[in-house]
């Protein structure tokens, strides 16, 4: 069994319906799609074999100044994996792997956003340095809590 963690190749994007569902989800999925093209965005994959398994992804420009500074603030989005990997490590990784292309990139924050009853996923990221709470609030999926991490 061959795991690995590669940049997501455009014509690959399809592939990541493996993860999350991409069909109920298709207005994300769209504007994923074109901050891909875009190069607004940078999604990395860890793949067991050929399978996707997981996905992160750092975007430049979230509109935000909470989430995105040019050239200083980058929002590390989506971290996703597959229900029957989780509690493996794999999304520990993936972050990991994350906040080292940001640092490679001279970032000097990297911002992240979680739904606050999302205790695992908060869990990783408080334990992962982002420490500073920006801001808690809510929206129509429910309450929220953007963090930051100083690089």
């Amino acid at each position: 069994m061959k795991d690995e963690i590669i940049k997501l190749d455009i014509k690959d994007f399809n592939k990541c319906s493996n993860i999350w569902n991409m069909e109920r989800h298709s207005a994300l999925a769209e504007q994923f799609h074109r901050e891909l093209s875009s190069d607004n965005r940078l999604t990395y994959i860890y793949k067991i074999d050929e399978n996707f398994i997981a996905e992160i992804s750092l975007v430049f420009d979230m509109k935000d100044a909470d989430y995105t500074i040019t050239h200083q603030r980058i929002y590390i989005s989506r971290l996703i994996v597959k229900r029957e990997y989780r509690r493996q490590g794999i999304g520990k990784r993936l972050l990991s792997f994350a906040i080292e292309k940001a640092k490679e990139m001279a970032y000097k924050e990297a911002s992240i956003g979680v739904d606050l009853d999302n205790y695992p996923a908060l869990k990783l990221y408080i334990e992962s340095g982002f420490d500073k709470v920006i801001c808690i609030d809510k929206d129509d999926q429910g309450a929220y809590i953007k963090l930051l991490k100083t690089l």
